[in-house]
């Protein structure tokens, strides 16, 4: 939809989610989880430029079941307490942050990872029937950015020039990160809540990423956890004949980065140049806010071919994820 359109037409697509029957709310200790994993985000974003101002970080909580499935997802605003000294600055333009979380196997999961930094707040445009709906996220000005669900999140499909038209954001020479293509979703058949996740996520600038870049081994990964992926973004030389940019190291069922006692299982893969990735089980957790640490016995290959031959715990049995 293009913004230039009446606001008439926004107001109808909120008409049609509230029409639905009203999901039941989450408790207020579900709600307080959700806002305990923004709040960890933002302690390395924004906390300390508020504190600075002498005052702290609310949060404003709204339940909504945005695409009808009786599941209540938090539209989750994060603004200074009191205002005065510039403390919006410490956000934007704006003056606050808006979130979209979603409930998925007992894990609170950021489908909105970059969407809602600075953003005023969310529209949303209905799509097909069992689809994610589209997220216009309003701020200053007359043209906005919208976001459509892609690989189990949102990400840019439609972005402002500086004139304030609205283009495809495949389009717009000045993005050097994935998005998604214009016609995803236009004539293909509704795509589940949630979907798969990505196996290329390394590609989005720095800034954008949450402190996602980890070493491994001497390789720059992208830790992924609202999406359940570890990816290589910069595998070291002597790799870079098995793995690629993109490459798929581990994935798993989504998890909670900030509950550092959740264990965390799934598939890890060991690679061989010339041969298929060879998967195995690992498991682990957290040690610590910038560690994670995941162990398994890991397969070992015959040393003519690719075949495995036994599974041992070995150099690749512990995967080890420093940040900093």
């Amino acid at each position: 939809m293009h913004l230039s359109k009446p606001a008439v037409v926004a107001f109808a697509a909120l008409a049609i989610l509230s029409s639905t029957a009203r999901a039941e709310d989450w408790p207020k200790a579900e709600v307080d989880r959700a806002i305990k994993q923004i709040a960890a985000f933002e302690k390395d974003t924004v906390e300390e430029c508020v504190a600075s101002m002498d005052t702290h970080i609310v949060y404003d909580v709204e339940q909504r079941d945005i695409n009808a499935d009786g599941v209540n997802e938090l539209i989750v605003k994060s603004f200074p307490d009191q205002l005065g000294n510039g403390v919006t600055g410490c956000y934007g333009m704006t003056g606050q942050n808006i979130y979209l979380m979603a409930s998925l196997n007992g894990a609170w999961i950021n489908l909105t990872s970059h969407a809602g930094d600075d953003g005023f707040s969310f529209v949303f445009h209905p799509r097909q029937p069992g689809e994610m709906p589209d997220i216009e996220v309003t701020g200053p000005g007359f043209c906005f950015p919208i976001q459509r669900f892609y690989k189990g999140a949102y990400d840019l499909w439609k972005v402002c020039t500086r004139d304030g038209v609205q283009i495809f954001a495949d389009a717009a020479p000045w993005i050097d990160f994935e998005v998604v293509p214009h016609d995803f979703g236009e004539a293909a058949a509704a795509q589940p809540v949630l979907a798969a996740p990505a196996v290329d996520e390394t590609d989005r600038p720095f800034h954008v990423q949450w402190h996602q870049i980890f070493d491994h081994n001497g390789s720059d990964v992208v830790v992924r956890a609202d999406r359940g992926t570890i990816v290589y973004a910069t595998p070291k030389s002597s790799i870079s004949g098995a793995v690629s940019h993109g490459t798929v190291l581990f994935e798993a069922e989504p998890w909670d980065p900030s509950d550092p006692g959740a264990t965390i299982q799934g598939t890890a893969y060991v690679f061989k140049k010339g041969c298929p990735p060879a998967p195995y089980t690992v498991a682990g957790r957290y040690e610590g806010p910038y560690r994670l640490v995941l162990k398994g016995a890991a397969p070992v290959r015959s040393k003519s071919g690719c075949k495995v031959i036994d599974y041992r715990m070995n150099g690749n049995s512990t995967l080890q994820f420093l940040s900093w």
